[in-house]
This record gives structure tokens, C-alpha cells and sequence, in this order.
């Protein structure tokens, strides 16, 4: 299943992993708490405390875990991401303006 994080902050308790895929570009930041990241690819694991970030490269299969207690991360979009995804939503709203005007030609 696809989920789609936007930007928005989740609640990790410890002893219960996340993963992800296709998170490659995606921000990670901790807000609260102590997170552990491993991303599938990168020779070490990853550590942040509350306030840190972390930005997920190469092919972004991450597993993130809350230790010594229960945390909360959020999840941004790098500039490259949000540019995409933007001219991604203007293609399709081209085709969708498209395909009415050519619906209109055809009636």
C-alpha cells in the first residue's frame, strides 16, 4: 500500500519500526525524542535527537525506530521533490484541459 506522509508528523513508539520506500529525496526530521534510521545501501545507521534531519538518498528503503522511549518525526519534501511533484500536478492538469477541449471539438 502507497501511503502518502505529506508533511505531516507521526508519533513512533519505541520497539515499533517503520519502513518506508521510495522515500529517496524525503526529509527526515525528528521532533521529539531519539530516532534510529537504517537505509538500505548506506554503510552506517543514522541517529538523530530532537531537531535534527537527515535527507534520504540513493534508493530510500528506510526502517526508523524510536529508542529510549517514544518520539515523533516529520517528514519533508526537499525543494527537488516539491518541484517535481509540481510540474507533475501542471502536466495533468494540461491533459485534463485537453481532453475537455478536445470533447468540446467532438460534440
Amino acid at each position: 500500500m502507497k501511503i502518502d506522509l505529506g508533511e505531516r508528523e507521526l508519533q513512533l513508539r519505541e520497539h515499533c519500526p517503520l519502513r518506508l520506500s521510495d522515500a529517496s529525496g524525503i526529509i527526515v526530521r525528528c521532533t521529539r525524542g531519539v530516532l534510529w534510521m537504517t537505509i538500505t545501501g548506506d554503510a552506517g545507521d543514522i541517529v538523530l535527537a530532537s531537531g535534527e534531519s537527515y535527507r534520504v538518498r540513493g534508493a530510500g528503503r528506510i526502517v526508523i525506530e524510536s529508542i529510549g522511549g517514544d518520539a515523533a518525526v516529520r517528514f519533508e519534501h526537499s525543494a527537488s521533490v516539491r518541484l517535481v511533484r509540481a510540474i507533475t500536478q501542471i502536466g495533468d492538469k494540461m491533459r485534463h484541459a485537453a481532453a475537455m477541449a478536445v470533447g468540446r471539438l467532438t460534440t
